[in-house]
């Protein structure tokens, strides 16, 4: 009986043994990866050198040793082997295999000499977008390899590395730091070479000059390149720049005409939510063409630039460069700045200050979610998260792509709402009653709309009852009790107000002035195609600055033919003739003025309305990029050297069914000024 057992057991055992053989027949495994090898060699002009293998997936390592001699026996992975060498050069191989029989060799190159090293030269830099990680790279004549050290640990071991190859190392911090180099060869001679370096943070926008842990490494180009950009206090702050240290760049005289300045960053710059750059600059005088570059690193023909004009002497200003292309033509990390370009250099110095990444548009009327959710940062309290999303229900009254949804979750309190702030308050002097379209999946919803000032204790809040269900209708709230001085620029929305949270969600869009409608006003209306009709001066009536005379409304003719569009439902449109073009500037990112397409924002795609108010004979375009007139002309001053509003106000100097005359004061006492006629 006992040998039957011992039998039935032996053939079990072998039964495993062949089904555990026949998975090795079938196992797959990738090749070994990064393959390689440390070498080091006997000081001692015998040729011993030292070769311990490397690699990942491997489990065994044979060495061709480049001599002539037999390959060696296998080589388990930590272990190593030797062997000795004649002076010479050789091509050593590394054979890696792994359990399923895959191969992968990799060759080293390998002189042996006994004397010593001579003519060391050492090049430290640092990686692209690491300012912590450092590239050695060490050439030596008779030189084996390099023992490396980089001075951020006591009682360092050095690392060996093989000449011809790279030393490479990441530091934990910033600081100041002494690498040293050794040129190793087959006798005891060595020479070394020893540097100090300075690890910095990372430079990155928006750029300030504050930080003393980071490189401001600014590169000078077509002329004075060796004088830099200097780091120097702050010589005249102000509201615009209270900041300490700033960046100085002289333009070198007789410097060429594009002379200027670049720095590499560390960092891709991020053009997801803008195009829009922004550079605080101090010159020494105005209208000096100020020009900022972006480029793809290692790739200068790809590139998008913008040119501003600087609009005061020896004070601080923002100049705000719109490059459209910006996120999509490329990867951009190279900011270059050109100052009085196309200009020779004439000795003068320019500051500068926070290049940075700005928003193009201010958060105002209407409120209508489509530039995106980044825009809009609600808020929440008491358990009703609120953010932008995809309308739902494009349909009826609302077919725009972007809405706002609370979503009032399950407990909520009765009185849970969320919070926008504006940067444009509300003015309720345009009108004191607001308009906005929600989509509800209940009847007897009670919404509020409450507005509050960051300013004071002031608030007011209008309640109105919703009773379609699963489809937009537009509600309307009369503040005409509020204080129209107030500056409203809270806004507070509650959904279902007083009743507990359900897990119900709640969609508004296109918060907006209810409009006063004129039949005089109602209508698409044109430039009026004649000398004169357009001009710019220091006074209503006084067009003396510029006015467009026969030749330049001949130039301009795909200008004069654009229109304004008022609805009786309150609607704007922007619209642009039969050629679809319009008279396109510099700023706005083509080479030269001239008749070309509309560009965005200023090109009718986002949706606008209007407010025309009698009593103080104004039209308000609501709506990021709405524009009469000129695209460049808004209230605070000029684009760019403002941001995009989303409203712009006109005066008016006379109405009737036919004709029109409005104007604009475009910042201080810069008065544009338009004749318009209904088509």
């Amino acid at each position: 009986m006992k040998v039957l057992k011992y039998f039935s057991l032996v053939t079990v055992l072998l039964f495993i043994a062949c089904d555990r053989d026949d998975g090795i027949t079938d196992f797959t495994q990738a090749a070994p990866q990064n393959v390689g090898a440390e070498f080091s060699i006997e000081r001692d002009n015998s040729g011993d050198v030292t070769i311990t293998p490397t690699g990942e997936g491997a489990n065994n390592f044979n060495i061709n040793f480049g001599d002539g001699s037999e390959i060696s026996e296998d080589i388990r992975p930590g272990e190593r082997v030797t062997n000795t060498y004649e002076e010479g050069e050789y091509i050593v191989t590394i054979i890696a295999s792994n359990v399923a029989g895959d191969v992968t060799e990799v060759e080293k190159n390998l002189l042996v000499s006994f004397d010593p090293p001579e003519n060391l030269e050492v090049e430290i830099t640092t990686e692209p977008n690491d300012p912590f990680s450092i590239i050695v790279t060490a050439s030596a004549d008779n030189a084996i390899g390099f023992d490396m050290t980089f001075g951020d640990v006591e009682d360092e071991e050095p690392v060996f590395v093989l000449a011809g190859e790279l030393g490479t190392h990441t530091y934990s911090d910033v600081g100041t730091y002494t690498v040293t180099v050794e040129a190793l060869s087959g006798g005891e001679a060595t020479t070394i070479y020893t540097e100090e370096i300075t690890i910095t943070d990372p430079l990155v926008l928006p750029i300030t000059f504050e930080s003393e842990t980071i490189n401001y490494d600014f590169a000078n180009f077509g002329g004075g390149e060796g004088d830099g950009v200097e780091i120097i206090d702050n010589p005249d702050p102000n509201e615009v720049n209270s900041s300490n240290r700033v960046g100085s760049y002289t333009k070198v005289s007789g410097s060429e005409t594009f002379a200027g300045t670049s720095a590499t960053l560390n960092e891709i710059i991020d053009f997801s939510s803008t195009n829009t750059m922004a550079v605080d600059v101090y010159s020494p005088e105005a209208d000096i063409p100020v020009v900022l570059k972006i480029e793809q690193d290692g790739d200068p023909d790809t590139f998008v630039e913008a040119s501003q004009n600087t609009t005061t002497s020896n004070e601080w200003e923002t100049l705000t460069f719109n490059l459209p292309g910006a996120s999509t033509m490329g990867e951009f990390s190279v900011v270059v700045l050109f100052f009085n370009f196309d200009t020779a250099g004439q000795g003068e110095t320019y500051l500068f200050d926070n290049i940075r990444l700005t928003d193009p548009v201010i958060l105002g009327l209407p409120l209508d979610f489509e530039q995106g959710a980044a825009f809009y940062n609600f808020t929440e309290f008491e358990g009703a998260p609120t953010e932008v999303v995809p309308n739902p229900d494009q349909s009826g009254i609302n077919t725009s792509a972007n809405v706002a949804r609370t979503l009032k979750a399950q407990g909520a309190a009765t009185f849970a709402g969320s919070i926008l702030t504006l940067d444009e308050p509300i003015d309720l002097g345009i009108s004191s009653t607001l308009k906005m379209k929600v989509w509800s999946p209940i009847d007897d919803n009670e919404v509020i709309l409450k507005l509050e000032s960051s300013t004071s204790d002031a608030e007011i809040e209008v309640s109105q009852v919703v009773n379609t269900t699963n489809e937009w209708v537009e509600i309307e709230f009369d503040f005409s009790a509020a204080d129209s001085n107030e500056s409203w620029d809270v806004l507070v929305f509650f959904f279902d107000f007083d009743s507990p949270g359900s897990g119900l969600e709640f969609f508004f869009d296109d918060l907006d002035y209810v409009t006063t409608v004129s039949d005089d006003l109602v209508g698409t209306w044109q430039m009026v195609s004649e000398a004169g009709s357009l001009g710019v001066g220091p006074a209503v009536g006084d067009i003396s600055w510029f006015a467009c005379d026969d030749g330049c409304v001949q130039e301009r003719a795909c200008y004069f033919d654009d229109t304004y569009t008022f609805n009786a439902d309150g609607s704007f449109t922007n619209g642009f003739g039969a050629s679809g073009e319009s008279w396109i500037e510099a700023w706005q990112g083509v080479a030269n003025d001239s008749c070309d397409d509309p560009v965005s924002p200023h090109d009718g795609s986002n949706s606008a309305s209007y407010v025309y108010n009698q009593q103080n004979n104004t039209i308000t375009l609501n709506g990021t990029g709405a524009y009469i007139g000129l695209a460049k002309a808004m209230n605070a001053g000029e684009l760019p050297n403002v941001p995009v509003p989303s409203q712009v106000t006109y005066n008016i100097t006379s109405l009737s069914a036919t004709s029109m005359q409005i104007y604009i004061e475009s910042g201080d006492g810069v008065f544009w000024q338009y004749e318009l006629e209904k088509q």
